[in-house]
């Protein structure tokens, strides 16, 4: 989820604001908000943090400033692969679901206050899957599903909940036919990518962010030039934007363009590099999908020379999720170059 996933959260912001209309709590907060997610859009984070955390300073009783600065550490872990902010997501993310909470057992539930509180832990679910903690993430998705079908019950046009859903239907039926202790929920693959399709024609908010899962979704599929012909839809939304440019790379090495492949992944090492965010594990596995197209090339003295880095770091990066996996893969691929270059 990444600097697009905003567009998501702006639409969080706005359907609070509907619950509290009242107050005009948060008409007064529309400017800190729209400030915020550009911030956020330019990946300008620390500046980001500081403009949502004004609004828990004012209001430390209400979800929606937590919610933003979780979105933020988020974003900011996953574009660059720094997961030295996750306890401060962590911290807010939970913080924000119980907030939220504390509102739904007021009874007061509209169809908006349903949305936002299943967008919370369907967010946090995601997190958690990522990390392995799959039980912690099948009881989010199970708090999350209800509450986003419930907002559709209330407001049939609340079309914004379909990207919810679809992610949901779509990753539900992956998950669950690879964990065999989860129930298994049928194969709602094709179900998912029709609510995401529907959230990017119809939703008031969450279109960008929807077009954004389609790419991850489309390269589960193999379905590579659906993801390279979006990746170019979304160029207009951020052209160095590090979610499209992973996700296009990944397109390029499925359809075995490996110098279109190369190139992106070079432009995405370019630009970690020159970002305050940096952090060593992106390095590594840019390097190590670089090493591959190499090994794909037969060009084995280069692959062995980017294997050489990311395997030189593997200590300083043993405890980053998304690193661990990389490494293994690192010493897989060095394995096959030494028996291809022993055969010769």
């Amino acid at each position: 989820m990444n600097k697009k996933i905003f567009f998501v959260l702006f639409l969080f912001f706005i359907l609070f604001i509907n619950i509290r209309a009242e107050s005009k709590i948060f008409d007064e907060l529309d400017s800190v908000i729209v400030k915020g997610i550009h911030l956020v859009q330019d990946e300008k984070f620390d500046q980001a943090i500081a403009e949502f955390q004004k609004i828990i300073d004012f209001y430390p009783n209400d979800p929606i400033g937590y919610f933003f600065i979780a979105a933020t550490y988020q974003t900011l872990i996953d574009n660059y692969r720094n997961e030295n902010y996750k306890s401060k997501f962590e911290n807010y993310i939970d913080t924000a679901i119980e907030k939220g909470n504390e509102k739904l057992k007021t009874g007061k539930n509209t169809s908006e206050l349903c949305f936002y509180s299943g967008g919370a832990y369907g967010y946090r679910g995601i997190y958690r899957s990522f990390r392995g903690n799959w039980w912690g993430a099948f009881r989010d998705a199970l708090k999350a599903k209800p509450l986003l079908e419930k907002a559709l019950e209330l407001d049939s046009t609340l079309y914004d909940a379909y990207y919810g859903l679809g992610a949901y239907h779509y990753w539900g039926s992956i998950k669950s036919k690879l964990l065999s202790w989860l129930p298994f929920i049928g194969d709602e693959r094709e179900k998912g990518i029709k609510e995401l399709i529907l959230a990017v024609e119809k939703g008031k908010y969450t279109s960008l962010e929807a077009k954004y899962s389609l790419l991850r979704v489309y390269n589960e599929e193999k379905d590579y030039y659906k993801v390279l012909e979006l990746s170019q839809d979304l160029k207009s939304a951020g052209e160095d934007d590090p979610f499209r440019l992973w996700m296009t790379a990944q397109a390029y090495m499925g359809l075995k363009r490996w110098d279109e492949a190369l190139e992106t992944y070079n432009r995405l090492l370019n630009f970690f590099k020159e970002s305050p965010y940096y952090d060593l594990a992106a390095e590594v596995e840019c390097r190590y999908w670089m090493a591959e197209i190499f090994f794909y090339k037969k060009e084995y003295i280069k692959s062995i020379e980017q294997l050489g880095f990311a395997l030189a770091h593997q200590e300083n990066v043993k405890n980053n999720d998304y690193a661990k996996p990389i490494i293994e893969q690192a010493k897989d691929l060095k394995k096959k170059i030494r028996k291809r270059l022993s055969s010769k």
